[in-house]
C-alpha cells in the first residue's frame, strides 16, 4: 500500500467528514484513528495499525517506568476503530477534534501507510515551515533526483 496526495475538505456541524475517495478504499473498513505528531491525527488500515502498533510497543511493560508506557497509553486511549455511515462519513470525537485543532476546513494527506488529517490553518504553518532544499540536503538527496 502506498498513500500519497493531498485533499481538502471540511467537517460538518456533527464532527464528520468524508474520507476522500482516493484513501479509502486504501484504508479499508473500519480504519484506527489515533493521535499523531505536530498535533495531526493519523488513520491507518485496520490491519496495517495492528501490525505498527502492537510491533511499536512489544515488549512494554505496565509495571515499569518505561517513557514508552506513556506514548503507549496516549495512542491507545485517544485511538478508535471508525464506522462509516450510510452516507459515507465518519465521526471524529471531540478529543481528537480538539487534539488536532480542527473546526471547520480539513487538509488530509497519504503519507505511505497512513492518512494524517490537519487543521488547514495548522497544516499551512507546518508546510510553511518546511524547507524542501535543506530537508533534501540533510537526507543526502537533491531537487533534482
Amino acid at each position: 500500500m502506498f498513500l500519497t496526495g493531498r485533499s481538502s475538505h471540511q467537517l460538518d456541524d456533527k464532527g464528520r467528514i468524508r474520507i476522500p475517495a482516493k484513501f479509502k478504499d486504501a484504508l479499508g473498513p473500519n480504519p484506527y484513528i489515533t493521535v499523531g505528531k505536530d498535533h495531526c491525527l493519523y488513520i491507518f488500515p485496520r490491519d496495517t495499525a495492528e501490525k505498527i502498533l502492537t510491533g511499536r510497543f512489544e515488549g512494554v511493560d505496565g509495571y515499569s517506568d518505561d517513557p514508552q508506557l506513556d506514548v503507549m497509553r496516549k495512542i491507545f486511549s485517544r485511538g478508535d476503530f471508525v464506522e462509516e455511515d450510510k452516507q459515507g462519513r465518519i465521526t471524529l470525537p471531540s478529543y481528537l477534534l480538539e487534539y488536532g485543532g480542527i473546526t471547520k476546513n480539513v487538509i488530509s494527506i497519504g503519507v505511505r501507510d497512513r492518512v494524517e488529517l490537519w487543521a488547514e490553518d495548522v497544516w499551512q504553518a507546518y508546510d510553511s515551515s518546511i524547507n524542501l532544499d535543506d530537508i533534501f540536503k540533510s537526507v543526502g538527496t537533491s531537487a533534482a533526483n
